[in-house]
């Protein structure tokens, strides 16, 4: 009977991902630099006599610059160099304009947090704590562990803030250490041989790109016509501007400067959908990786499993907040078998229809287990995807409810399997 659930629940995701929005907003079509949107929260109540006494949390970090000076300078200099020869275009000039103001904002920043990241974290906390304040009582423990990653470790310090901005009396334990890592950000070196540029999969993926990326309008848009350019150089101008116009919806405090009117909506998608090819193949169930990336998350989940034994052994209200990466939430999730976070395809032309990176996880995604428990002991779990309830392979009790012994063999099970 389970496996027939399995299987039905796993036809359901696929048709509906595969039916799903297939007209991204130009935000959305930022990839993993999608500004995370605010959730409209309803929750289904808990069956009558349960209370919610511990929540197990993993979030990425939220909103932030590009990653490294050099993306920005890089392009900034190349053109710099066009203007010096006269050959940018009028609309080319005016874009040299927009980069310069984004470089010296950015300058010095980046890879850390921006205002609207430290919003998004401060926002989401104090959600949690009015969705479920019987998680938060007076002296209750809040157990929070960070990347060492200087945004991951605000992320948190502006999440558990504002916990204590709701309760001062929190016992609130945060810590950044390199042994967390193990289960917070693992990655095996058989993983990383396998997103290497070198791995075979590669050759498809790069025909692919090649198809997809067309930069000669885009291009000639912006340089005059005297300036030869190979297509490889084409492409990473087109690229390197890409990334930069999508994280622009994650420095909200930069005003009227945005590059998404060099686009059109189908280079946009282009752009995208190779981006969100690498990520799903790289950290999702994709079939090609054989189940390889999702059992990056296998110490995490452990992780779950365990400090969640420790709080119903304990009993006393408290919280493990985890804060980490987009690809290792990625990878949990799809371990895990979330709703709209695992579907599976072969075909590298429709991976953009079963999985969308946008949607799994955007700058500050998050995934809670929030525990509920009666008089007599039981307990029950609801899975929260960006504060959406999810639900999983599963049959629930309730709603979204699922019995924790149940849940817990379920987790147990794909440990199992992987070990």
């Amino acid at each position: 009977m389970n496996r027939i659930v399995v299987l039905l629940y796993v036809c359901v995701c696929a048709v509906g991902m595969a039916t799903a929005q297939l007209k991204p907003t130009n935000e959305e079509l930022g990839s993993i630099y999608f500004a995370y949107p605010t959730p409209a929260v309803v929750q289904t109540p808990p069956p009558a006599g349960f209370e919610a006494f511990y929540i197990s949390h993993y979030g990425r970090h939220g909103s932030r610059w590009r990653t490294d000076d050099v993306h920005y300078k890089r392009v900034v200099d190349v053109f710099d160099s066009l203007a010096t020869v006269h050959a940018l275009t009028t609309l080319g000039e005016d874009v040299r304009g927009r980069l310069h103001r984004v470089w010296e904002d950015a300058r010095g920043r980046s890879g850390n947090i921006t205002p609207l990241g430290e919003r998004q974290h401060h926002d989401i906390a104090y959600r949690m704590f009015t969705s479920f304040p019987s998680v938060f009582a007076d002296s209750a423990v809040v157990d929070a562990r960070s990347s060492t990653s200087l945004r991951c470790a605000m992320s948190m310090s502006y999440f558990t803030e504002a916990l204590k901005e709701q309760n001062p009396r929190l016992c609130v334990s945060r810590r950044a250490y390199q042994c967390y890592m193990d289960y917070i950000a693992h990655t095996s070196s058989e993983a990383e041989a396998f997103c290497s540029d070198t791995a075979a999969w590669r050759a498809d993926f790069r025909r692919f790109e090649r198809e997809q990326i067309q930069p000669e309008r885009f291009v000639k848009a912006l340089v005059t016509s005297p300036v030869r350019m190979s297509y490889e150089q084409e492409r990473k101008l087109m690229e390197d501007i890409y990334w930069i116009a999508i994280d622009m919806q994650n420095c909200d405090h930069l005003k009227g400067v945005a590059f998404f009117d060099l686009f059109t909506y189908d280079e946009l998608m282009a752009l995208w959908k190779v981006v969100n090819a690498r990520m799903y193949v790289c950290n999702a169930a994709a079939p090609l990786n054989g189940g390889l990336m999702p059992r990056q998350a296998i110490a995490l989940l452990r992780n779950i499993v365990e400090s969640a034994d420790k709080a119903i052994a304990t009993g006393q209200p408290c919280a493990d907040l985890r804060f980490g990466h987009d690809t290792h939430l990625i990878r949990l999730l799809a371990l895990m078998g979330v709703e709209g976070c695992n579907g599976r395809e072969a075909d590298i032309e429709k991976f953009h229809l079963v999985w969308q990176d946008y949607r799994v996880s955007p700058m500050a995604a998050n995934l809670q287990l929030i525990f509920f428990r009666n008089a007599a002991g039981d307990v029950l779990v609801k899975l929260l995807h960006n504060e959406h309830e999810v639900h999983l392979p599963l049959v629930a009790v309730e709603g979204p409810y699922y019995n924790w012994n149940e849940l817990r063999r379920y987790f147990i099970g794909l440990l199992d399997n992987v070990d």
